[in-house]
């Protein structure tokens, strides 16, 4: 009897550990299963990005690529590793230790003054991927990103030139504007082309004048520059300048005058002062970049954008500056024709000056 009770036990026992197996290992599959689907385009993938100096903070490009690896961490489930370098002189070891680790699909360096960097270590790690934004490198393993500078200013020009247009035929002011850059860089100078092509382009007889700040984290000194400028006559001041961007907006509060922002909307800085950003969406590129790695779309070669492919243009949004609705007409029609092609943008000093003898806005 006792054998028989004991048979009756071990079935029971047998039996509930069969259970638990069982279900143990159908929530095991939906879990594995689950996890398959849902990041299987970005298993094992991970990517390293190289910031420029001064690194992350200038509320500007740096912010905006970071924000890109941000949403390509949170949609895709890549991971990333970044490095703010404290100098120039950084860039080389940083891209060479990260391709030597070869724990990286992709290596993003942010900037123009990474190209010395990148040309060298992408020829000794010629597996290894590398992306670079701002930069026209032709190298079988690098993708070059560049954005439209001349186009991405050229609307801020236009309406700035509009704008002055207005004020002189009412109120005599000044007719000159400014820009203000980081550096003496050449797609830097390109911006400052496209300001003063826009300005040309619907009052071809505005003055522009070019500060160099010589640092992209200098607001006091960008503050000074601009201050300089509005107590000649200027009103209107585009910055180019990365961090230092943010004391041109101080000297526009300061001195009751006007500036415009740069890449990421810059509006809500100084909502009563900033008239208008001339964006580029370069968050946007660092995750498209990104999603191309867990896709296999990557490819290397120069990948120009502009205003056609929507990664640059500009935005009124967050400024509570008036600016008549006729010459925000002109300006949306004028980025019409530039998306039709119509209009072709110069992107240097002898191109400018042809350019505006022979291209004059008509209503």
């Amino acid at each position: 009897m006792l054998s028989h009770y004991k048979k009756i036990a071990t079935i029971i026992l047998i039996s509930i550990i069969a259970v638990f197996i069982i279900t143990s290992s159908t929530k095991y599959n939906e879990v594995t299963l689950n996890n398959l689907f849902t990041n299987s385009t970005s298993e094992n993938k991970k990517v390293a990005i190289i910031f420029s100096t001064p690194g992350l903070g200038d509320k500007s490009f740096n912010d905006l690529c970071y924000d890109g690896a941000l949403k390509a961490q949170e949609e895709l489930g890549v991971e990333f590793d970044y490095s703010e370098p404290k100098s120039e002189d950084d860039y080389e070891k940083i891209c060479r230790e990260y391709a030597q680790s070869q724990n990286y699909e992709l290596i993003i360096s942010i900037g123009l003054d990474h190209e010395a960097s990148v040309s060298k270590v992408s020829k000794e790690f010629l597996d290894q991927k590398f992306s670079i934004i701002d930069s026209k490198i032709e190298l079988p393993n690098v993708s070059s990103i560049y954005t439209n500078w001349p186009e991405q200013t050229f609307l801020n020009g236009v309406m700035a030139g509009l704008i002055t247009k207005y004020e002189n035929n009412s109120l005599n002011k000044s007719n000159s504007l400014g820009v203000i850059l980081g550096r003496d860089m050449q797609h830097l100078n390109e911006g400052a082309i496209g300001f003063e092509a826009g300005a040309k382009y619907v009052n071809p007889d505005i003055n522009i004048i070019v500060g160099v700040v010589d640092d992209f984290a200098n607001p006091a000194k960008a503050k000074e520059i601009a201050l300089s400028m509005y107590n000649k006559g200027v009103r209107y001041i585009q910055h180019i300048a990365g961090e230092s961007g943010l004391g041109v907006f101080a000297a526009a509060k300061e001195a009751d005058k006007y500036a415009f922002g740069i890449d990421d909307n810059q509006n809500l800085f100084e909502p009563n002062h900033i008239v208008s950003t001339a964006t580029r969406y370069a968050n946007e590129i660092v995750y498209n970049e990104i999603k191309s790695i867990t896709n296999k779309t990557w490819k290397d070669g120069v990948h120009k954008f502009g205003i056609k492919e929507n990664i640059i243009g500009y935005t009124t949004e967050g400024s509570n500056v008036d600016i008549p609705p006729r010459i925000i007409e002109v300006v949306e029609d004028i980025k019409t024709q530039i998306i039709e092609g119509k209009i072709k943008i110069p992107s240097s000093k002898i191109e400018l000056e042809k350019w505006v003898k022979e291209n004059q806005y008509k209503n």
